[in-house]
């Protein structure tokens, strides 16, 4: 019977790494197999945010389709590949039709080589052998984790010039790898900005939003406050728009 047998203090260090990265993750998993899928179920479940199961690719099929209908996705599809009703190698084609994106990693015996070429026709390049060894499932998980988190971060990152940036998820702006401090006034005026980068912005529409977000000011003050942020950003960054407002342009 083949179940999943973890060394917790041999891989201690493993598993705190991939924490690092799965703790606001997604997984969606495809076994059929009892004994490895509530295995499986068990570890996943302590390290990614939210684990959704199945026992068969149909199931599976519907639990991903639920999640796009919410407009959510999984960071990871894990699937076996001989399922009842629809095999991994069907799974993955419905899905990757879906999200041609969509992270997948196959688990796969020595003798289901032969589906190698379909998976590698569908952009699946991760694979897991089977019967599963509990160290090598963490090696996989964090190549995997690492990339996604990665490209999450870069995701975040609203490039200004060379050398600033502005963290949408921080919320925090950038000068030489330096924060620079903002008070929430400009920090909120930023944002309105950022959210129409290289578009004007009017007094109007940054009054109205310093409003929304309970900051109420007159047009005098967003000057002030404006004047304030320019000194902290290189002079071009912030430019006026004669009769309207300002604009941040980026000098990329």
């Amino acid at each position: 019977m083949e179940t999943l047998n973890a060394d917790i203090q041999r891989d201690k260090h493993k598993i705190l790494k991939l924490k690092n990265y799965t703790k606001d993750m997604t997984i969606l998993m495809a076994e059929d197999y009892e004994p490895l899928h509530l295995s499986l179920k068990k570890i996943l479940s302590s390290l990614f945010l939210k684990v959704d199961v199945s026992f068969d690719g149909i199931k599976a099929l519907a639990l991903y389709e639920d999640k796009i209908k919410n407009d959510e996705t999984y960071d990871i599809v894990l699937s076996d590949i001989v399922m009842p009703n629809m095999d991994g190698v069907e799974l993955s084609k419905a899905i990757k039709k879906i999200n041609p994106m969509q992270n997948v990693v196959i688990l796969s015996a020595y003798k289901e080589t032969n589906y190698l070429l379909e998976f590698l026709n569908l952009g699946i390049r991760r694979f897991i052998p089977k019967p599963v060894d509990f160290s090598s499932l963490l090696d996989e998980l964090s190549l995997v984790c690492l990339a996604i988190y990665k490209e999450k971060e870069l995701s975040n990152i609203i490039k200004l010039s060379d050398d600033i940036y502005y963290n949408t998820k921080e919320k925090t702006l950038y000068k030489e790898k330096k924060e620079v401090p903002l008070s929430s006034y400009e920090r909120l005026i930023l944002e309105i900005m950022l959210s129409k980068l290289n578009q004007s912005v009017s007094n109007d529409e940054i009054v109205n939003h310093l409003y929304l977000s309970s900051k109420d000011v007159s047009l005098d003050n967003v000057r002030k406050l404006m004047y304030k942020l320019r000194q902290k950003l290189p002079c071009k960054l912030i430019q006026n728009v004669h009769g309207l407002g300002y604009r941040i342009l980026q000098q990329i």
